[in-house]
């Protein structure tokens, strides 16, 4: 069947702006199948194939990648990529989290000591290692963890927007509520899966006043679901 936006899909066009309106809408994959009469495994395989066209957005969108060269981070398929730890215990990595004008990032943080991370963020490390850890993280306004479900604010920064005096952790705390909310109830989540779910908060709160349905029709006619088959 012929599909311009997956190559080879079994659903109709029509069919799949239909599960694209309701993921939109931030239905559930049960909800979307019920309403658009497609199997839930369907529905969870589009799904999976949208979020990660999403996250290779967002990834594109970090001003790091776009000013500092930073490399996207995109897991390969049935890969976590140090995204869990390999010692079985399920552990996942940290998230740092920042904000560049009125948009809030969330960035893997692939540091080996998670504890020294959360200790570097309250502020309870020596001066040297404290300073070497600054000068790779401290962009970051606070650390997101998942094995917790808490957030540490990072105790260096500024915590006032000199231009729009605004205050920096106010809107932190409002994105890491809408994360820990969209994310709280699948606690049993792989450190990729994981990942996809935090890039779409991030992608949903940073676009929230954009119309989701036509911004994400145009992102995957310019690039077609099956480019996302491959991650």
């Amino acid at each position: 069947m012929k599909n311009k936006y997956l190559k080879g899909a079994h659903l109709s066009e029509r069919k799949f702006k239909e599960i694209l309106k309701l993921f939109c809408e931030d239905l559930t994959a049960t909800q979307i199948a019920n309403i658009s009469d497609i199997s839930r495994v369907t529905v969870n395989n589009y799904l999976k194939l949208i979020r990660t066209h999403i996250a290779k957005f967002c990834e594109e969108k970090n001003p790091r990648y776009v000013t500092q060269g930073y490399l996207p981070y995109i897991p390969i398929n049935g890969f976590s990529m140090g995204l869990e730890s390999d010692d079985g215990s399920n552990r996942k990595c940290l998230f740092g989290l920042y904000k560049k004008g009125d948009l809030v990032f969330a960035d893997v943080m692939m540091h080996p000591d998670q504890k020294e991370l959360i200790d570097w963020a309250k502020g309870k490390l020596t001066a040297d290692k404290s300073i070497s850890l600054s000068d790779n993280y401290g962009h970051y306004y606070a650390i997101a963890d998942f094995n917790n479900y808490r957030l540490y604010r990072v105790t260096q920064v500024d915590k006032t927007d000199s231009v729009k005096g605004k205050n920096y952790l106010d809107e932190i705390d409002f994105f890491w509520g809408s994360l820990k909310a969209r994310t709280a109830k699948f606690r049993g989540l792989s450190g990729h899966t994981l990942f996809l779910h935090v890039k779409e908060t991030e992608f949903r709160y940073n676009n929230r006043n954009t119309d989701l349905f036509e911004l994400l029709n145009h992102i995957i006619l310019r690039r077609p679901l099956h480019y996302s088959k491959a991650i």
